[in-house]
């Protein structure tokens, strides 16, 4: 960063006028919306982001409808997502499950190996 950087830095955003706070969560209200918002998370590659990315949508959704959709107590999603977290994979696919998603495997046109014998 460059002296000239810092000036325009902000130490808080309290004050401005017109500006709120954002919160995705108010944004995810259609189908699509909640897919292409975990597609771009997925593609991050980042696993906290994602939990953070399931933890919006539920909290859109309903955490307790989409926990009894998805078969897990309310406690044990919020143990599956909480941020020292290692969700197993059945997890995570009962989740997204729950949310009404699911989880597709598609070549990149990038093989990076042999190729798998039919």
């Amino acid at each position: 960063m460059t002296n000239d950087d810092s000036n325009y830095l902000l130490d808080s955003l309290d004050g401005i006028e017109g500006l709120t706070d954002f919160n995705v969560v108010d944004y995810l209200t259609s189908p699509e919306a909640i897919v292409a918002y975990i597609n771009d998370v997925i593609s991050a590659g980042n696993s906290d982001l994602m939990k953070e990315a399931i933890k919006n949508v539920l909290q859109a959704k309903g955490v307790a409808k989409i926990a009894e959709q998805s078969g897990l107590t309310r406690e044990g999603v919020y143990k599956a997502l909480r941020p020292s977290s290692k969700p197993q994979w059945d997890t995570i696919r009962s989740l997204l499950t729950g949310l009404g998603l699911e989880v597709r495997v598609v070549a990149t046109g990038e093989s990076k190996g042999p190729a798998l014998a039919a």
